[in-house]
């Protein structure tokens, strides 16, 4: 039997050298400490945008009529009265501890405070992911494999307008079928917290749904042009002309083929839809951490306002950077190109 011919990615691996264990952890490592930049440079951003926000949790706790007085003596209590760069400073410093501050309303610790409400929105985001991840990768093979069929119209022009709704428009027409017209769900997603998740999940229908529809479409959308790209590969036709049946050419072959590009695509969607979460949680009264901000934001609650996009902006630093990681453990082609830099590095320092 013939050996198909593989992909030119995986040429490279089998006319390359083998892969070096500490130049793709050099490359990991390059990508680990871009990310960390990032979060620091996204905590500078917040920070200062923060401080310039006109009010502060103090004022909105004594109300529009205390004295200017009682005011500056409560905002001394709390140190909000020195410059911004030292409250940067030690706010980062206990973040590197890992102690994100103290609400100012409350006195509470941030992270105790944040914790159940981060909680219920990875469970909201985990659910959405996991029906997600399956459905956009169905649909999108499908839609390459029958491509410019009726199949692909139809799964193409769903998915191009679902894509180019806002979630909170999404989900309000979700709550005028399923609610107003249909009757079969609640409009909101009040949880009790003495009854079991599980047991509450017709409550989390509708925001699920939210998420699943927009990621699912935005995700089988990229995930059908890598397809497309694979399918018009030469092993491809050479394995279609040896006659082997077309869903062994697509499932073993093509789709593995793709497999690097389907990781970024989904990890990227699913970033998105973590930031989507806030967005769909407010609409639904969902007690995640989108109504936790919302509140902080209401009330100036600075340090909570600021962990709360924190831990989101971390989420999605992180997300990518596994992404990255996995593309170049899977990709020998960002390998050579770390290989290739790493010999050119010591011609260029002796020219």
């Amino acid at each position: 039997m013939v050996a198909l011919e593989k992909p030119r990615a995986r040429e490279g691996v089998a006319r390359g050298r083998p892969a070096t264990p500490s130049l793709t952890g050099l490359a990991i490592l390059k990508r680990a400490a871009t990310a960390l930049a990032t979060l620091l440079a996204v905590s500078v951003l917040l920070y200062a945008g923060l401080a310039v926000i006109p009010g502060d949790a103090v004022q909105v706790s004594l109300g529009q009529d205390a004295s200017p007085e009682r005011v500056a003596i409560l905002r001394e209590q709390y140190g909000l009265d020195r410059p911004v760069w030292e409250l940067y400073l030690e706010w980062l410093s206990g973040v590197v501890r890992g102690d994100l501050g103290s609400s100012v309303l409350t006195g509470r610790p941030i992270s105790t405070t944040l914790a159940p409400y981060l909680i219920n929105s990875m469970v909201l985001a985990g659910i959405a992911i996991a029906v997600m991840v399956p459905l956009a990768v169905l649909l999108g093979v499908v839609s390459a494999v029958r491509r410019n069929s009726w199949l692909d119209l139809t799964l193409s022009s769903s998915a191009l307008a679902w894509a180019s709704i806002p979630e909170f428009v999404a989900g309000t027409i979700l709550i005028l079928i399923f609610t107003n017209l249909l009757g079969l769900l609640p409009a909101t997603s009040l949880l009790n917290s003495s009854i079991p998740l599980w047991e509450q999940l017709p409550a989390l229908t509708l925001p699920v749904t939210t998420l699943i529809v927009i990621a699912v479409a935005q995700c089988s959308r990229m995930i059908r042009a890598a397809m497309i790209d694979i399918l018009s590969s030469d092993f491809v036709h050479a394995a279609t002309l040896r006659g082997i049946p077309r869903w062994r050419i697509v499932w073993r072959h093509a789709v593995p083929s793709a497999l690097n590009s389907i990781i970024a695509i989904v990890v990227l969607t699913a970033g998105w839809l973590v930031g989507g979460v806030v967005v769909t949680e407010t609409l639904f009264q969902y007690p995640g951490l989108g109504i936790a901000m919302t509140n902080a934001v209401a009330s100036r609650d600075t340090p909570t306002v600021l962990a709360g996009a924190m831990v989101i902006t971390a989420v999605l630093v992180v997300g990518n950077l596994l992404a990255d990681s996995v593309a170049v453990v899977l990709d020998p082609r960002l390998r050579a190109s770390n290989r290739r830099q790493a010999a050119s590095t010591p011609r260029t320092k002796e020219a």
